[in-house]
C-alpha cells in the first residue's frame, strides 16, 4: 500500500512542476508573437492538456481495429470524453476560481459560450442513432479545425502591433519552446501516474468500481488542466486560465472524439443522450449564466459549480446503484 501513496504524492508534485515550466514557456512565447493569453488558452494550452483525452479516443480506436469489443471501448471513450466536459465546467472550473478571479469580455463570452452549446449540439445529433460513424468523426473534427482557425484569424496580432513590438529584444524562442514541450511531457506523465496509482488505493481500499471511474479516473484526467490554469491564474496570465477551461472542452468534445471516431467508429450508450448530455448543456448554460452576471466568477459562483458536480455524482450514483 505504501508504494502507490508514494508514487502519487510524486505524481502530485510532477503536476505542479509540469505546470509551472509549461506556463512559464506559453507566457514567453506569447509575449514575443504579441499573442493574446486567451488565444495560447484556447487553442496551444487547449490541446496540449487534452492530449490524455485524445490518446484515449486513438487508441480505443485502434484496439477496436485490433478485435476489441466495441461497446466496451466505446463506452470507455465516449464516457471519458462527457465525464471531463462535466467535471472541467463544474469541480475543476470551481476550484480554479476559488483560487482567484476568473473574467472574460463580452465578446469572448459571446464567441466560445456559442461554440461551446454548439459542440455539444453537434455531439447530439451524430450521437442520435447511438452510433458515430468514421464520416461523422471527420465532421466533427473539421469542426473544430474550422473554429480554430477562426480563432487565429480573430486573435492574431495586427500587422500595426506587429511593428510596434519590433523593438522588443529577441527571446530564446528554442529555449521557450523545449520548456514547454518538458512541461507538457512531465504534466501528462505525472497525470498518468496519479490516475494509475490512485485507482490501486481505491482498489486496496476496496472502493467500488463505479466510484473510483467517476471519481478518480474522471478527475484525474482533468488534473492537467487544473494545474496549469491554477498556475496561471497566479502568474497573473488569466487568459491562459480562462481560455483553456473553455477550450479544452470544446476541443475533447470534437477533435479529440473525432480524431479517434474517424479510425474505427464507436458506439453510444443511450444513458449518455438521455441523462449525461443534458446534463451537459445544463451546466453549460449555467456556466454561460454565471459568467454573464458581471463578466466574471467570483468564488461564490464557483461554489455553487462545486456543489452542482457533488450534485451529478450524487444522482449518477443512485441510479446506478438503484438499478
Amino acid at each position: 500500500m505504501i508504494y502507490p501513496l508514494i508514487f502519487l504524492v510524486l505524481g502530485l508534485v510532477g503536476l505542479l512542476l509540469g505546470s509551472r515550466l509549461a506556463v512559464g514557456g506559453f507566457e514567453n512565447v506569447a509575449r514575443h508573437f504579441g499573442i493574446s493569453h486567451l488565444l495560447i488558452g484556447l487553442t496551444v494550452v487547449a490541446i496540449g492538456t487534452s492530449l490524455p483525452e485524445i490518446s484515449v479516443s486513438v487508441m480505443g480506436a485502434i484496439d477496436i481495429l485490433a478485435g476489441a469489443e466495441m461497446s466496451a471501448v466505446s463506452g470507455i471513450v465516449i464516457g471519458n470524453k462527457i465525464g471531463s466536459y462535466i467535471n472541467q465546467l463544474t469541480v475543476i472550473m470551481g476550484i480554479v476560481g476559488l483560487v482567484g478571479l476568473m473574467s472574460i469580455t463580452k465578446r469572448e463570452l459571446k464567441r466560445e459560450g456559442t461554440m461551446l452549446i454548439l459542440s455539444i449540439i453537434l455531439f447530439s445529433l451524430v450521437s442520435l442513432d447511438l452510433t458515430i460513424t468514421p464520416l461523422e468523426g471527420v465532421v466533427v473534427t473539421v469542426a473544430y479545425l474550422l473554429y480554430f482557425i477562426y480563432l487565429v484569424k480573430q486573435e492574431a496580432p495586427s500587422k500595426s502591433t506587429s511593428k510596434v513590438e519590433e523593438g522588443r529584444p529577441k527571446m530564446h524562442l528554442f529555449k521557450d519552446f523545449l520548456i514547454i514541450l518538458i512541461g507538457m511531457g512531465v504534466l501528462l506523465y505525472a497525470a498518468e501516474v496519479v490516475v494509475e496509482n490512485s485507482v490501486q488505493l481505491a482498489e486496496l481500499w476496496h472502493i467500488p468500481p463505479s466510484v473510483t471511474g467517476l471519481l478518480i479516473v474522471g478527475l484525474g484526467t482533468g488534473l492537467p488542466e487544473l494545474t496549469i490554469d491554477i498556475t496561471a491564474l497566479r502568474r497573473g496570465a488569466m487568459g491562459i486560465a480562462v481560455g483553456d477551461m473553455i477550450g479544452s472542452n470544446i476541443c475533447d468534445i470534437l477533435f479529440s472524439l473525432g480524431t479517434g471516431a474517424m479510425i474505427s467508429g464507436f458506439t453510444v450508450e443511450p444513458i449518455l443522450l438521455w441523462f449525461d448530455t443534458p446534463f451537459m448543456f445544463l451546466i453549460a448554460f449555467l456556466v454561460l449564466g454565471l459568467f454573464m452576471r458581471n463578466m466574471r466568477l467570483e468564488r461564490k459562483e464557483a461554489l455553487v459549480l462545486v456543489f452542482v458536480y457533488v450534485s451529478y455524482v450524487v444522482l449518477k450514483l443512485a441510479f446506478f446503484m438503484g438499478g
